[in-house]
This record gives C-alpha cells, sequence and structure tokens, in this order.
C-alpha cells in the first residue's frame, strides 16, 4: 500500500469511527435528527488532512456559526411567520448579508458567518407551519453539532494525531529554500530571464498557504502567543523579500549598462554577499556586508551621477535585503526551537508585526450575497406557489449550493459536481432506509451497516479531486436516512426530499449561472483596478499604509492572479504578468512620501508634485491599461532627484533617491517604448 493510500485509510477510519460514535452518541441522548451530529464530524474533518488544529478550529467555528444561526430562526419564525413572503424576503436577506460578510473575512473564521448564512434556510423552514416549535428545533440543532464537533475533535487529538506545526515548519522552510536560490541566482553576473522571475510568483502561493496553516495554528494544544508570533513575524518578513530582491536586480542591471567600472566593484561586493548567504546566519556579517556596499557610493557628495543614483538604491535596497534574510533565519531558528528564549532581534519583531492584510473585493462579495438571496427566493417562491410544505429542503439546498462555492470564480463545475453527488446519494440512501436499516436492531449491527458507507465516503473525502462530490454525497445519503431509534422509511417523506434535494441543487446552479459566473479574464481586470487605485490613493496620500502591509496585499494579490493569468489577453494581461512592478511602485512611493516629511519645503513640494502626477497616472490605466507615463512624469521625477541631490547628506537623503531612481526605472524605462510606438499618453 502506497503512503497515500495508508494515509487515506488512517483518515477515513478515524472519520468513519467518530461519525459512528458521535450518531450513536445523539441516539442514546434521543436527540432528533442523529444525522446532524454525523454531519459535523464529517465538515471539520474536510480541511488540511483533519490535522487537530484545523479539526479544533473548524469545530468551534461550526458550533459558533449554528448558534448565530439559531438566535437567526428565533428571530425570523415566530416574529414575520405570519406574513410567508416577508418570510422568505427576510431569509434571503439574511442569506446575502451573512455571505457577503464571510466573503469579506476570507481567513478560516469567516466560516462561523458561511455556515450561519445556509443553516438558517436548511434547519429554520421546516419550524415555519409550526413556529413554536422553532426554540426546540434551534437548541437540538445547536446540542447535536456540539456533540458532533466534540467527539471529532476528540477523536482526532487522540488517535493518530496529525499536528499542523510540523506542515507548517517544513513549508515555510522550504519557501525559504526557494527563496535563497532566487537570491543568489538574482545576485548572480548573469541577468534573471522572464521565466525565471515569473517562477518567483509561487512564493505568492507558498504564502498562501503558510497563512492558512498558521491560522489554525493556534488552535492546536501547546501553541502559546510566542509561536503565534514567531509565525506571524516570519511570515511578514519573507513577504518583503521578493520585492527588495527585483528593485536590487533591477538597479543593478541598469548601472551595469551606465558605468561598467562600477559594475566591477558592484559584483566583487556580490561576491561576497553570495558567499554570506551560503553560510548560516550572521548577523554581524550581514551588516558589515550592508556597510561596505554602502561605501561604493560617496553618499557624501552632492550631484551624483546617474550611474552613481542607481548603485546607491542598488546598495540600500541589499542592506535591506541581507537584514531581512537574517530576520528570515532568525526566526526560523527560533520556530524549530521553540524552547530557546527568544532574543531580543525576534522579540523586536514579534512587537511590530501584524497578521496579513488580504485584497478583498466588496463587490464581487455582495454580487455573490445577491445571488444566493435570488437563489433563496426563487426556490422558495416555487414551494409556495405549489403549495409544497416539504419544500423547505429546496430552500435550504438552494441556500447551501449558493453558499459554499461563491469564493470561486465560476461555481458552475463545483455545483454540477454536487448535482451528481445528489443523484448517487438519492438511490443509495433509498437502499439502506428500505431494505437493510428496517431489519436492524441495536447500535452494533447499525454501526456495523454503516460503517462501510462512511467509511467509503471518508475515504474519497481524502482525496482532493474527489473532495467535493464526496461531501456532497455524504450531505444528501446521511439526510436522507435520516437515522431514528426506531426506522419506519416513510416513502412519501423519502421522495419529496429526495426531490427537493436534486431540485434546490439545480436552481442554486441556474442563478449562479445566470447571476454570478464571473470570467477568468473580469477576475484579473477587478484584481488590477484594485492594485490601481491603491496606488494612486498611495500616491494622492488618501491611503495610509505601511510597507509590510501593502507588500501583503500586492503578495495576496499576486498568488490571486496566477491561476487567472491564462485566461486574461492583450495589455491586461502584460501588466499583470508584471504585477511585482506595482508592488515594487508601491514601496517606492511610501519611502518617498516619507522623505517628504524629514526634508526641505523645495524638495518637499517637488515630491508632492510629482505623486499628484503619479496619481494620475495610475487613474488613467483604469480606463486605458496600456498608458504609459508621459513626459510630465518624467520631468516630475527628475526633479525631485535634483532637489534630493542638493540637500545636505544623510539617511532620509539617500531613502529618497533610492526610491525617486526607482520609480523613474521602473516607470519611465519601459515608456520610452510605448511612447516611440504610441505617441505620447500623458
Amino acid at each position: 500500500m502506497s503512503p497515500i493510500h495508508k494515509r487515506s485509510v488512517i483518515y477515513a477510519s478515524k472519520i468513519a469511527a467518530a461519525t459512528l460514535a458521535a450518531m450513536l452518541s445523539a441516539l442514546w441522548l434521543n436527540l432528533p435528527h442523529p444525522g446532524w451530529a454525523g454531519l459535523t464530524v464529517f465538515l471539520t474533518s474536510q480541511q488540511l488532512g483533519a490535522v487537530s488544529g484545523s479539526v479544533v478550529s473548524r469545530s468551534v467555528y461550526r458550533v459558533v456559526g449554528t448558534a448565530l444561526a439559531a438566535a437567526g430562526i428565533l428571530l425570523f419564525i415566530p416574529i414575520i411567520n405570519a406574513a410567508p413572503e416577508m418570510l422568505l424576503a427576510g431569509i434571503a436577506t439574511w442569506v446575502a448579508l451573512l455571505l457577503y460578510v464571510s466573503l469579506l473575512d476570507r481567513s478560516p473564521s469567516s466560516y462561523v458567518f458561511l455556515l450561519a448564512a445556509y443553516t438558517l434556510p436548511l434547519i429554520g423552514l421546516s419550524s415555519a407551519n409550526s413556529p413554536l416549535s422553532a426554540f426546540d428545533t434551534a437548541l437540538w440543532r445547536v446540542e447535536e453539532v456540539a456533540l458532533g464537533a466534540a467527539v471529532s475533535v476528540a477523536v482526532h487529538t487522540v488517535f493518530a494525531p496529525r499536528e499542523v506545526k510540523p506542515l507548517m515548519v517544513a513549508r515555510l522552510s522550504a519557501t525559504l529554500a526557494d527563496a535563497k536560490h532566487w537570491i543568489l541566482q538574482g545576485l548572480g553576473a548573469t541577468p534573471t530571464d522572464e521565466r525565471a522571475q515569473q517562477a518567483r510568483a509561487r512564493l505568492a502561493a507558498d504564502l498562501t498557504e503558510a497563512r492558512t496553516l498558521a491560522a489554525v495554528l493556534r488552535f492546536e494544544p501547546g501553541i502559546g502567543a510566542q509561536d503565534m508570533g514567531v509565525v506571524i513575524s516570519l511570515e511578514e518578513r519573507a513577504l518583503a523579500l521578493l520585492p527588495l530582491l527585483a528593485g536590487v536586480e533591477e538597479r543593478l542591471a541598469a548601472t551595469r549598462s551606465a558605468d561598467p567600472a562600477l559594475a566591477v566593484k558592484i559584483d566583487q561586493h556580490l561576491d561576497a554577499v553570495r558567499r554570506h548567504l551560503e553560510q548560516p546566519r550572521d548577523n554581524g556579517d550581514a551588516a558589515r556586508l550592508a556597510d561596505s556596499g554602502r561605501t561604493l557610493v560617496d553618499i557624501g557628495r552632492t550631484h551624483l551621477p546617474d550611474s552613481e543614483l542607481l548603485a546607491l538604491g542598488a546598495m540600500e535596497r541589499l542592506a535591506e535585503l541581507l537584514r531581512t534574510w537574517d530576520e528570515c533565519l532568525a526566526l526560523m531558528h527560533q520556530l524549530e526551537n521553540p524552547a530557546k528564549a527568544p532574543d531580543a532581534t525576534i522579540q523586536r519583531l514579534m512587537a511590530v508585526a501584524s497578521p496579513r492584510v488580504l485584497h478583498i473585493d466588496h463587490g464581487l462579495a455582495a454580487l455573490s450575497g445577491l445571488s444566493a438571496a435570488v437563489a433563496v427566493l426563487c426556490a422558495g417562491a416555487l414551494c409556495w406557489a405549489l403549495g409544497w410544505d416539504q419544500g423547505a429542503i429546496t430552500v435550504g439546498l438552494a441556500a447551501v449550493g449558493s453558499c459554499l462555492f461563491a469564493f470561486l470564480d465560476d461555481p458552475r463545475p463545483f455545483l454540477r459536481l454536487m448535482m451528481m453527488a445528489t443523484g448517487l446519494a438519492v438511490p443509495v440512501a433509498a437502499l439502506y432506509v428500505f431494505a437493510i436499516l428496517p431489519a436492524v436492531d441495536g447500535y452494533l449491527a447499525l454501526a456495523m451497516v454503516l460503517a462501510p458507507l462512511l467509511f467509503t465516503s471518508a475515504f474519497f473525502l481524502s482525496i482532493p479531486k474527489w473532495t467535493v462530490p464526496a461531501l456532497g454525497f455524504t450531505l444528501v445519503v446521511v439526510t436522507l436516512i435520516s437515522v431514528q431509534p426506531v426506522q419506519a422509511g416513510d416513502f412519501s417523506s423519502f421522495i419529496a426530499t429526495a426531490i427537493g434535494s436534486l431540485l434546490g441543487t439545480t436552481i442554486a446552479l441556474t442563478v449562479t449561472s445566470l447571476v454570478r459566473v464571473i470570467a477568468a479574464a473580469t477576475g484579473v481586470r477587478r484584481l488590477m483596478h484594485a492594485v490601481w487605485h491603491d496606488l494612486a490613493d498611495i500616491a494622492d496620500g488618501q491611503r495610509s499604509v505601511t510597507r509590510a502591509s501593502w507588500a501583503s496585499r500586492m503578495m495576496d494579490r499576486m498568488g490571486l492572479l496566477l491561476p487567472r493569468m491564462a485566461a486574461a489577453q492583450g495589455p491586461m494581461r502584460a501588466r499583470a504578468e508584471h504585477a511585482l512592478d506595482d508592488l515594487r511602485l508601491g514601496v517606492n512611493m511610501l519611502d518617498l512620501r516619507e522623505t517628504a516629511l524629514q526634508v526641505a519645503p523645495q524638495p518637499r513640494a517637488a515630491i508632492d508634485a510629482a505623486l499628484l502626477q503619479l496619481a494620475a497616472h495610475f487613474r488613467q490605466r483604469l480606463a486605458q491599461p496600456d498608458a504609459a507615463p508621459g513626459a510630465a512624469i518624467a520631468r516630475s521625477i527628475n526633479q525631485v532627484i535634483a532637489d534630493l541631490n542638493d540637500i545636505d547628506p544623510g539617511p532620509h537623503r539617500s531613502q529618497g533617491l533610492a526610491a525617486a531612481t526607482g520609480l523613474r526605472l521602473a516607470l519611465l524605462a519601459p515608456a520610452a517604448a510605448a511612447a516611440g510606438a504610441h505617441g505620447d499618453n500623458s
């Protein structure tokens, strides 16, 4: 048996055992729907191979989400039950609002709002005809879910537990190994080709995976505030590596073209830097190399020539890169050796670190909420028009299908898988309800007949390409079987539930197809527009952000762009492929704005004028993605460089010159070619 299949067997065995334990415990406690306890085990075990932290976090969020849905049931059912149209509108509004909030969160805690969004129609509408039972229904669901969550946590943390931390350490270690390879490659004498630069975008995806692991790490037993602080700090420092390296490379290439003699000295310095990077961490050596690089340019002189300005910027960014890399190594060492007391460097980094700042698309979240509300309204209106009292499951499944995959640009493939799984679940459930379970007597016999079904479903749940259909199959089959103390199959009720399940998923698919599908190219356009909006706001001072938060949001956007890139075409694709340039532009503008606060009125006015020109340019890109910066921007940036070149030497002058030359290099070098072909677009 291969290691993968062995893990799947262990995983499926644990889930099947926990599901049976949850359902049998619910039967013993006389809870009305033991299937909810069993489904909770499946739903809390589906992510990250059921590592302990993930199961605990998912279980906590599921209980809280169910409690929130229960509060919604007590709000809607008794109060507006007399007016069915108002009740339906209220439930649709609830689903839309909570789905919108969940999509804005983009962390595991969003499961609270996602679950509450679809749980209310899924279980609340069954009480619409008997509002006095709403409290009992809500209480029972919370008890059943809490029981399933408790059993799931107990089984996954006691029997063959898997921890999050080893996965995180391995992921971050591999990410730093890749980063080291890219840094050594980027500091070499041969310029990095386009293909190698694009491959670096994988860092964004790697850090997205690390963020997911970090979010559940805090729920793992034995993980304290220090562990979380180290992880957050390491993630923040790793985010800074790629833009710093790109800034160094860009300036090095320009320096080699402008001043070959100076480039020889720089290459000799880079040889020493690469030897340092090959060695274990050494703070003193990194600081010495940073100072040595700065001495290649006489920063005490005014009126530095362009080649020395480029070298100055390269050495400033290289010094930052060395410091950041050294900090990454220190944090990684601390993560691997948690018993060691953190030194002053680690404590400083932990004190200033903050959680990731991610991209948020309010418009797409609102559209997803609208689509889910329309699906609920259509399903409810159909059942109301038919006078179908058992149609609550239709509304519930319409809400489930609309919410579960709302994070995708195109949810239709997964909804089709849900429909396929539902169609497969109906005959399997019928076999159990009408042939197997009526002949079963006792808990042991019940466990024996359900075990193969649950084990097979859990086994397929462990295989990524089968996760969605396995989850959909389990959701429907457990609902249709509806295990009870005395199993007496009701054919009409079974058929009504089966038809309602298929109809609800069909309505979700139909409404999603008409309202919610976003083309990948549209997704790229929306992401790039968000980038340019932010750059314009940074330039004109409307958005106050830090370097770390800007890098975090941009790296997240780069990770979101990667799977969509193939569908984009023309200027938008060209811009998206160079999103790292926009990340560096934002960093340079933030540095330049900080410099403006420290210098005399004349260079400050020049900086403000240049930034306003840049703000106008990035807003122009919203309508014209291939717009190139024109002569006015070139003049304004050159004026900034000239004014900063005249002031007294100091760290703020060096910071400002590095930022201004970086802006000129990133914006105006490609603009020259564009201007020659298309004219001045300023």
